[in-house]
């Protein structure tokens, strides 16, 4: 048979049988008929899902290519981007067929109590043990297997965006069934890790034991989780004289240090898990002869978005845009360590504060800018080879970027190679879920691992990812350093 399952081409070409009708060209039904269902103002709010073509652009073999990692990993069609944006339209077009409205729903959960719907997710996630059918769960399987690394965004060529339409998806489901411990442990940590970090032994000593990490796999579906490093940040910043920036402490300074001054903002990850990082780059700066000023820590609520706790990141996106733009005003720039959470500003921050979104660069889009000021050091260094492994966010989002990490180590001598690679499969938490272990692991292997165990590349390479750093840490039991660290050692000796 030319077509058994009727699936090729359903009723247009050849039927398997003669009570499956051969159909007219012109009436076979289209997608755009059936899209049709979806209300036009829930069409608008999806866009990032429905638009989606069909291209295929995303069904991506190459290993070293950022484009949808969990495709990659699993070759499961429902996996990719194409796949997520599929089922979100049928998704849409079920809640249509039994007039539910994705967008009222989303109200009522913003402001659902807590405890007066508990009882509500827990029959519902009863049924669901029994074997009740929802189609939402189709749809969550495979939006938990996103590692919401924003690759497919940036190299989609209709722009699908996956972890916007993932966090609004899930922030119903789990509207209707019980969210599993780890997205509260995850969405809590910016809040809780500067509570945390004022006793760092207490945490780690909890934290550290084998049989702990087996109850929090088991229990709470994390592996593996970061130690905090002990390091008290504001202590380092309080020897090194850097001040904590305000309008009071930049009102303090001249004009030539306002015009070499620049504020860095803190993120939970490198402040709390990679502090000497935070150090570095400080550290750096100065010897750079700028004038860096370290904003007090407030949480990004990037975690936040990522599990569809949507209500609760914009309310922390708020408080910490009010802050950030209160800072703003002095004309200092404003720069960010960690690219996804820097990112974070420029895409999650601008669809929900549009214009009011807080201006912060990653740390490359400034000290690009200052070529001239860095090349009166180069004398001072002694001229090397590197090679940049740069995070997923980074370099399909903002791929400038990281032509100007090159243009920077260029200015003070040295040559930065970048070499082309995939996914590391950590992506922020990702690889710390239980879950997604197995398909992190894989990831990783596909190409970095091949590119960290090369001895011709010992010494040479440099990751501008926290999540990257971190993965080579777990899996390789290797440290790499950030581009900074690179110069501050080549500056120090």
């Amino acid at each position: 048979m030319f077509d058994p399952r009727n699936q090729l081409n359903p009723g247009k070409i050849a039927t398997p049988a003669a009570d499956i009708p051969l159909l007219k060209i012109d009436q076979v039904p289209t997608r755009g008929q059936t899209d049709r269902k979806i209300p036009v103002q829930v069409w608008e709010n999806y866009q990032e899902a429905v638009h989606c073509n069909g291209n295929g652009l995303c069904y991506n073999w190459n290993p070293n290519d950022a484009m949808c990692p969990s495709w990659k990993a699993t070759r499961e069609r429902t996996h990719s981007p194409k796949g997520r944006a599929s089922l979100m339209r049928e998704w849409l077009k079920q809640l249509s067929d039994r007039g539910i409205n994705p967008l009222d729903e989303s109200q009522k959960v913003k402001h659902a109590s807590f405890v007066l719907g508990l009882p509500g997710r827990i029959s519902n996630t009863l049924k669901k043990r029994r074997g009740e059918y929802d189609f939402s769960h189709q749809v969550n399987e495979s939006m938990q297997a996103c590692l919401a690394c924003k690759s497919c965004v940036g190299q989609c060529p209709i722009k699908v965006d996956v972890p916007e339409f993932r966090a609004k998806f899930l922030e119903l489901y789990y509207g209707r069934y019980l969210r599993p411990v780890k997205d509260y442990f995850v969405g809590s940590l910016e809040t809780l890790l500067p509570w945390l970090a004022k006793a760092p032994w207490l945490y780690n000593t909890l934290m550290k034991p084998q049989w702990v990490q087996k109850l929090m796999a088991r229990y709470v579906g994390m592996v593996d989780s970061p130690l905090l490093t002990g390091i008290s940040l504001h202590q380092a910043a309080k020897k090194l004289s850097i001040p904590y920036a305000s309008l009071e402490t930049i009102a303090k300074l001249s004009a030539d240090e306002k015009s070499r001054a620049v504020i860095l903002v803190q993120d939970a990850f490198t402040s709390y898990f990679e502090t000497q990082v935070v150090i570095d780059i400080l550290t750096a700066l100065k010897k750079l002869n700028f004038v860096p000023l370290l904003a007090p820590f407030k949480p990004n609520g990037k975690a936040l978005h990522v599990h569809g706790f949507l209500n609760a990141f914009a309310k922390a996106a708020d408080v910490n845009a009010t802050y950030l733009n209160g800072l703003a005003s002095a004309k200092i720039p404003m720069i960010g360590v960690d690219p996804a959470m820097t990112l974070t500003y420029r895409f999650e921050y601008k669809k929900i504060l549009g214009d009011t979104a807080p201006q912060v660069l990653l740390i490359q889009e400034w000290l690009a800018k200052q070529s001239v000021h860095l090349q009166q050091f180069s004398s001072k260094i002694k001229a090397d080879e590197f090679t940049l492994l740069a995070h997923c966010t980074e370099k399909t989002n903002a791929l400038s970027s990281i032509k100007e990490w090159q243009q920077i180590f260029s200015a003070l001598g040295n040559k930065l190679s970048v070499v082309e690679t995939g996914c590391c499969g950590m992506s922020g938490t990702f690889g710390h879920e239980a879950a997604n272990l197995e398909t992190s692991k894989t990831i990783f292997a596909l190409s970095w691992q091949k590119i960290v165990q090369n001895p011709a590349n010992a010494n040479r390479l440099t990751a501008t990812g926290y999540s990257c750093r971190s993965q080579v840490k777990r899996f390789e039991k290797r440290e790499l350093p950030h581009p900074l660290q690179i110069l501050l050692r080549q500056l120090s000796e």
